[in-house]
């Protein structure tokens, strides 16, 4: 796992919508780590962030920080609708 992973993802995920319509399939983090070992993109979350973040400085142009703003949006919810930890923590029992 690494930061160069995340920034690749940042850089694939932005321009590459089969690969955002495969992980938006996925029905759980691990079915999401399956499809990102497939590509090889594995990273952590803090890798994620740090990429993000380096990303959003070299930004020049608006429209392009908001398009990466988006992205990471995008990504955050899809990760969060798949943690299972998430769920038990905002509702009162539907998993259950």
């Amino acid at each position: 796992m690494t930061i160069g992973n995340a920034l690749t993802f940042i850089d694939r995920g932005i321009g590459d919508s089969a690969l955002r319509e495969r992980l938006n399939a996925a029905t759980s983090v691990i079915e999401l780590e399956n499809v990102l070992a497939e590509e090889r993109l594995l990273f952590s979350a803090y890798d994620f962030d740090e990429a993000f973040h380096h990303r959003l400085t070299l930004c020049q142009e608006i429209e392009d920080a908001d398009q990466l703003k988006e992205f990471k949006q995008w990504w955050d919810l899809l990760v969060r609708i798949l943690e299972p930890a998430a769920c038990e923590t905002q509702c009162s029992g539907c998993c259950q």
